[in-house]
């Protein structure tokens, strides 16, 4: 046999090769325009894609939106994930980790979701779906956190409330790095808040 040929898709590859190709081309064109300049048929000509090939997946705007958040959501937790499985052991994963989360809201992961909860406000079960979607991410975040963390002798209440704490510091600072273009500004931020969690997170004693 011809090594060199390479034996063809079925179907359902092909199918699932096409989804993705949608929803990657939906998330960059959110990012680099925003959801209201965003339409279904650009989508469909970034993923070089048949319109009725996009619709026989996502029938409705609504529909490839909300996967799209979705999907948006589910990266950048697995990018979480793969970041904190590659630490070294010395390295000092607090700081690694906070740095991390604030460079990926510096990506269009912030602007994405401000763009979906901003179109979700006035529409319950659009909200409803955003929020549940969100919900899955923070405790994506959070299970990372608690494992990373684990070697602080603090409780898991305080250790919740820490990570409860810098979401809200990082999600204000993305809003703010929107038109303030200062790093310096927001690493001091970065910095004084780890100050403040390290006083807290006090290293475990290892039992003799």
């Amino acid at each position: 046999m011809d090594q060199s040929i390479k034996p063809r898709r079925t179907q359902a590859e092909r199918s699932a090769k096409t989804k993705t190709k949608v929803l990657e081309a939906a998330r960059q064109l959110i990012a680099q325009r925003g959801l209201s300049h965003t339409s279904t048929q650009d989508i469909a000509r970034q993923a070089q894609v048949s319109r009725g090939a996009m619709l026989h997946h996502f029938p409705t705007r609504r529909a490839l939106i909300q996967a799209t958040y979705a999907d948006v959501l589910k990266h950048e937790a697995d990018l979480v994930r793969e970041f904190a499985r590659n630490l070294e052991p010395e390295t000092d994963r607090l700081r690694a980790l906070t740095e991390f989360i604030w460079e990926r809201y510096q990506t269009g992961v912030f602007q994405i979701s401000m763009d979906y909860i901003s179109e979700a406000r006035v529409d319950a079960e659009e909200l409803r779906y955003v929020s549940e979607e969100s919900q899955r991410f923070n405790d994506a975040l959070n299970d990372v956190w608690h494992v990373e963390l684990a070697a602080f002798g603090c409780d898991s209440g305080t250790r919740q409330d820490l990570i409860n704490e810098f979401m809200c510091l990082i999600r204000g600072m993305a809003f703010q790095s929107q038109w303030r273009k200062d790093s310096k500004y927001f690493q001091k931020m970065l910095r004084d808040w780890r100050s403040r969690a390290h006083s807290i997170l006090i290293p475990k004693i290892p039992s003799k």
